[in-house]
């Protein structure tokens, strides 16, 4: 995306980045952008309230922090953070589905589900059933599984149900546990993915319904009724799914950094967030709404609301 007003920027930007958005960085925006402005990326993936932990207390370093929970960034904003970053901005929305196994021993019962013909939770209630899910502490789907089946429960009126389907919020038999690749060899069942990460991997997957599935921004009041505490003290609210970027304050390169992020928000950027089977989104402002960048304000819709504290 080379502008004729300025020349284009170059060198290598560091990108640290949830584990979820590796396809779209290393794939698609990576070699688009090296070939539209000299632009070379280099990736850190990891879980995204691990990654910003890091990033605060100086264990890892980079330009731009990709998360996959906008309100992870609250650890980093504010002088009583350090000041690693002033502003944050949406790029991208999802959803979460239930991703099962082609090779799981229960797919029928996962298919008729998917068709309708029982429900979904009946088939993660039988004996033997194997599901896996990331660490709520450190990871944003680990505390969406939480959020999902929280909702399920009211959803569906049935008390209890997310204690019968996951245990305690830190059950070790699902957490810690091998995930992705087992689950595509029938060793573990089903897990609570983004759509992204079901389509991206070729899974077969059910849609949940909008009321649980953290998707749809005209829900956010209901699904706010709902929450997760990390063992650290942070509180994740349930509400829509919303993908950040920021282009942190003591970035190596930061007008190459910044022009990643505007690459991200364009036309361009969005056809490959799409084409990564991610949701659209408007292009939210969080933060110091007043520091975002000037190249930056064309492609701005509005503001995001934060929850307080």
């Amino acid at each position: 995306m080379n502008r004729k007003d300025t020349p284009p920027e170059t060198g290598v930007v560091k990108v640290l980045h949830a584990g979820s958005l590796t396809t779209l960085v290393r794939q698609r925006l990576g070699p688009a952008m090296h070939q539209a402005s000299d632009i070379t990326l280099e990736s850190e993936s990891g879980h995204s309230v691990a990654l910003a932990s890091a990033i605060k207390e100086g264990r890892t370093s980079g330009d731009v922090f990709l998360s996959a929970d906008a309100e992870v960034n609250k650890v980093l904003l504010g002088p009583t953070n350090g000041d690693v970053i002033r502003w944050f901005v949406i790029f991208a929305r999802n959803a979460v589905v239930l991703a099962y196994s082609p090779q799981s021993k229960f797919l029928a019962d996962f298919e008729q589900a998917r068709n309708g013909a029982i429900p979904w939770y009946q088939v993660l209630l039988q004996p033997g059933v194997q599901i896996r899910r990331n660490d709520p502490n450190l990871d944003p789907m680990g505390y969406y599984t939480l959020l999902v089946c929280a909702l399920a429960e009211e959803y569906y009126n049935i008390p209890d149900l997310k204690e019968r389907l996951l245990g305690n919020p830190t059950n070790p038999e699902q957490i810690n546990q091998p995930g992705l690749v087992q689950l595509e060899r029938g060793e573990t069942d089903a897990m609570f993915l983004y759509l992204s990460a079901a389509a991206d991997r070729g899974l077969p997957y059910l849609r949940l319904p909008d009321e649980i599935n953290l998707s749809n921004p005209a829900m956010a009041t209901a699904y706010a009724r709902v929450q997760y505490t990390t063992d650290s003290g942070q509180t994740f609210h349930g509400k829509p799914i919303s993908f950040s970027a920021a282009v942190l304050n003591n970035a190596r390169n930061p007008q190459a950094a910044l022009h990643f992020v505007e690459y991200l928000l364009s036309p361009a950027g969005q056809q490959l967030v799409q084409a990564t089977h991610f949701l659209p989104g408007q292009a939210l402002v969080g933060g110091d709404a007043s520091a975002i960048p000037d190249r930056l304000r064309p492609h701005i819709q509005g503001e995001y609301q934060q929850y307080p504290g």
